[in-house]
């Protein structure tokens, strides 16, 4: 409540008391001056004649008193000593009627029920703080006691208790009555200071709606002049832009083209917005009027559904009109109720999901015409029927799953219902979740509803909208613009347009992948046109959809918008977090919302980077460039510790295999000669040709597992040697002469073994091939290669070949297999960090890209051929360097 000085409380508190005790006092005096002359008769009646005369002469200071009070009542006088006066009135009328008791009864006189009377009248008239209540009243009880203590003690000598009664009697009646005096002046300076705050309050609350109102008047004059100035350089950036994008100024570029036709599309945007914001302002001063005439609505619908029905068609919405009559006659604006129709066409449009429809019908109810848009989408909450119609109003995302001013102003409804009240009629909205929603235009026939202040009274007026728009002039480009149809059904357009961006095509050259989140298109065309030309840029519009893409394309870079409908950007990054496929994935949030509160909460989610809309192109394309090399970084950390971990690896395995290895050879060959000696022994002393025969046919057998399990120890003595070889300590990480096939033969036979799935490796690796590189990274590389390809093929059918050859200053080694193949799509990303087709806690993602990043700092490159079907070959080129060389 407002505050008001305790300065002012007192004042107000001190008139206001003044007045109520001087109107009581003149009511307690006029009481007075009526009821005294009948006590006289009663005087008269009841008192013997030798005291009469006192009681005569009291009765005339009570009506002298209450006189002199009536009289003093319009002195100032009175005003500022209301206590004394009103004190001084009762207690003299008090004491008056004490005077008389002792000669009528003493404490048992019938002449206490005036003291009762006094005191009660006293208590309901006045306001007395607490000093004067107890002053009068007990001082009234006091004076009876003492003008009666005679009675007193003959009643306390006697011992008679009953005579006292009288004395406590009057005794309780000033103790009620003072306490409900003190309650009630208690409670009346309360309800003042209440009152006197609230008329502070309402007085603030007035000059705020004052100002308020001059604010509102001055703001929609601001917005008119403004609005309106802004027409014209706007039809200065268009109508240039038309003609690049038709080539009047020269040849464009298609990406080019796309760009300016999608500046242009903004620019018709903004255009739209200031006609709709100088119709409100008009409507706001009732400056807006209409040009009315007789319209066939039946006709007028019919032709309008033909021209928005191409571009439902494009989202696959039926479209369909049906009225109930052949002709419906209105006066009406068709200018203005064909932008009442496009907007509420365009919301069904854009909530009607693929496969819906649209109907818009047509009846007559007595003198009135009724149409109806009737969609398939999802709905609304019927309890927002009305605030639907509110300017600026928008259905939360958690309200409503589809917001009927999604993506807008939210001045759309707001203007087709104030067009509709306009002509009269009335517009409302009907719907339930999941059931679709239907918006009904009801307007009246004849003109007679019309206010003569709303029409146009310009000879214009009498004029077809079509006809109307000929007479424009050929230099008004920004009216002849308005009246084309691309102009005029643009919210159509922008509600049934599917193609966010156009697929660029070379863009699977490009080795990055950006994903870009964004429920606006215009702002997804932008983000596309500034990145297109560095990385392949897949769009979603909204977060659960893009959550969907990056789990399929596994991008380096996600730039998100922040407020999106069914996921924000807050949970689509908490959700790329929490799967290990995309947790190291890279978070740009674009936001139009900049406060502090919305980047920590960003932080908390997993935002790597935070950047407020509007954003400079060339900071958002280097912040995007920033955070794929940080991918880069990644897959680099990862390959040196797959390096430090297989060195250590191998040198700990080749160890632990060696010793044993070794006791195993000796026992062997060992056991051999053993054996052999046994069967040279055993011959001679054979029974019989066919013992001899058994015997020489054990001995073949058993020579011939010897044979093979000495194959055996000798792979695996090959293998730890290539072990301990690859692991030896003080292997420095340095670009040496290395001989790339002896590599390559190696590590495709270490890895072969340790899969040891049955599948055919063929190596054709002739000769020596010597390049300058760190051999443990292309050791890996190759190894990369040779696992993905064992791993592809299926068993006993699968085959991978290593095959090598020399060129003049070029070392080719191709590594090919006959697998399932790889897909067009997955060929333009299957260097990207972090892509991988394999099943989650299967792969990093990363090897391929370590064979990418470990040719190209040789200098070389890596080409993939593939096709679904018939496997995959990829190919290493790299600089050719001289035998031996250091």
């Amino acid at each position: 409540m407002e505050t008001v000085p305790p300065s002012v409380l007192e004042a107000r508190w001190a008139a206001w008391i003044q007045e109520q005790n001087r109107r009581g006092a003149r009511v307690a005096a006029t009481l007075a001056l009526a009821i005294v002359p009948f006590f006289l008769i009663i005087d008269r009646a009841a008192v013997p004649p030798e005291t009469l005369p006192w009681f005569l002469a009291l009765r005339a200071v009570q009506l002298g008193a209450s006189a002199l009070v009536l009289l003093a009542c319009r002195s100032e006088w009175c005003r500022q000593r209301h206590l004394h006066a009103t004190a001084a009135f009762i207690a003299t009328l008090g004491l008056a009627i004490v005077l008389m008791t002792p000669m009528l009864g003493g404490l048992r006189s019938p002449y206490t029920a005036g003291l009762h009377l006094a005191m009660i009248g006293a208590g309901l008239l006045f306001l007395w703080p607490r000093r004067v209540v107890l002053l009068v009243h007990f001082g009234v009880v006091a004076a009876f006691v003492a003008v009666n203590a005679s009675d007193l003690r003959r009643i306390v000598l006697l011992h008679e208790p009953l005579e006292g009664l009288q004395v406590l009697l009057l005794a309780s009646v000033a103790a009620v009555v003072s306490a409900g005096q003190l309650v009630g002046y208690g409670r009346a300076r309360e309800q003042l200071d209440n009152r006197v705050k609230l008329e502070a309050a309402g007085e603030t609350l007035a000059r705020a709606h004052s100002d308020l109102q001059r604010l509102d008047a001055f703001k929609s004059r601001f917005f008119a002049n403004v609005t309106h100035e802004l027409k014209t350089p706007l039809a200065l950036i268009l109508s240039p832009l038309e003609l690049m994008i038709d080539g009047e100024l020269g040849e464009l570029s298609e990406p080019q083209r796309a760009t300016l036709r999608s500046i242009y599309l903004s620019g018709a945007r903004l255009l739209r917005l200031i006609g709709d914001l100088l119709d409100l302002s008009r409507l706001e001063e009732s400056r807006l009027r209409l040009r009315v005439r007789p319209q066939d609505l039946v006709r007028w619908l019919r032709s309008l559904v033909a021209q928005v029905s191409p571009l439902t068609e494009r989202k696959r919405i039926e479209l369909r009109f049906v009225a109930d009559v052949e002709v419906s006659e209105v006066w009406c604006d068709l200018d203005r109720l064909e932008r009442v129709f496009v907007n509420l066409i365009s919301n069904a449009a854009k909530h009607t999901p693929e496969g819906g429809s649209i109907t818009i019908s047509l009846s007559e109810e007595g003198e009135q015409a009724r149409v109806s848009v009737e969609d398939t989408g999802a709905g609304f909450p019927q309890e927002l029927s009305e605030r639907l119609f509110e300017r600026f109003f928008q259905v939360d995302s958690e309200t409503a799953q589809n917001r009927y001013t999604q993506g807008g102003t939210g001045i759309g409804l707001a203007l087709a219902r104030e067009l509709v009240e306009l002509h009269g009629g009335s517009i409302t909205a009907s719907s339930a979740p999941g059931r679709g929603a239907t918006f009904t235009v009801t307007l009246r026939k004849g003109r007679s509803h019309l206010p003569p202040e709303v029409l146009e009274r310009r000879a214009r007026a009498e004029m077809v909208p079509n006809e109307r728009r000929a007479k424009h002039s050929p230099t008004d480009w920004t009216a002849q613009f308005a009246a084309r149809d691309e102009f005029r059904l643009l919210d159509v357009f922008d509600a049934t347009e599917r193609r966010v961006v156009e697929r660029d095509p070379d863009e699977g050259a490009r080795g990055r992948t950006v994903l870009v989140v964004e429920d606006t298109p215009e702002v997804t065309r932008l983000v596309h046109t500034v990145l297109r030309q560095h990385f392949r840029v897949f769009t979603a519009p909204n977060g659960v959809r893009g959550l969907e893409l990056a789990l399929k394309q596994m991008p380096d870079v996600v730039v998100t918008d922040l407020m999106m409908p069914e996921m924000d950007g807050f949970e689509l990054t908490r959700r790329l977090r929490q799967d290990p496929r995309t947790r190291h994935v890279p978070v740009l949030m674009l936001s139009a919302r900049g406060e502090l509160t919305d980047r920590l909460e960003g932080m908390d989610s997993g935002v790597t980077e935070h950047m407020s809309k509007p954003f400079n192109t060339r900071e958002l394309l280097a912040t995007v460039q920033k955070l794929s090399q940080a991918s880069d970084a990644a897959a680099e950390r990862v390959l040196i510790q797959q390096m430090d971990s297989l060195e250590t690896i191998t040198g700990g395995l080749a160890h632990e295999i060696n010793n044993p290895l070794n006791y195993v050879r000796n026992a062997f060959t060992r056991v051999r000669i053993d054996v052999t000696e046994a069967f040279k022994m055993a011959a001679p002393k054979a029974d019989g040709d066919a013992e001899r025969a058994r015997i020489t046919a054990l001995e073949g057998r058993t020579l011939r597992m010897f044979e093979t399990a000495q194959a055996g120890l000798s792979r695996i003595g090959d293998t730890v040697a290539l072990m301990r070889r690859y692991s030896r300590e003080g292997f420095a990480r340095v670009a040496r002469s290395h001989d790339v096939f002896a590599g390559a033969r190696d590590v495709a036979t270490l890895v072969s073994s340790s899969i040891g799935r049955p599948v055919e490796l063929v190596l054709e690796l002739e000769g020596e091939a010597w390049v300058d590189c760190v051999a443990e990274e292309l050791h890996q590389a190759i190894s990369n290669l040779v696992q993905n390809a064992i791993e592809a093929v299926s068993d006993e059918t699968g085959r991978v070949v290593v095959r090598g050859e020399l060129l003049a200053s070029e070392v080719l080694l191709t590594v090919s297999d006959n697998g399932p193949g790889i897909s067009a799509d997955d060929r333009a990303r299957i260097f990207t960090p972090f892509f991988t087709r394999k099943a989650p806690g299967k792969g990093t993602g990363l090897g391929l890209t370590i064979v990418w990043r470990v040719v190209h700092a040789l200098g070389g490159s890596i080409t993939v051929e593939s096709e679904p079907g018939r496997g995959a070959s990829f190919c290493l080129r790299m600089p050719r360097a001289p035998k031996g060389a250091a």
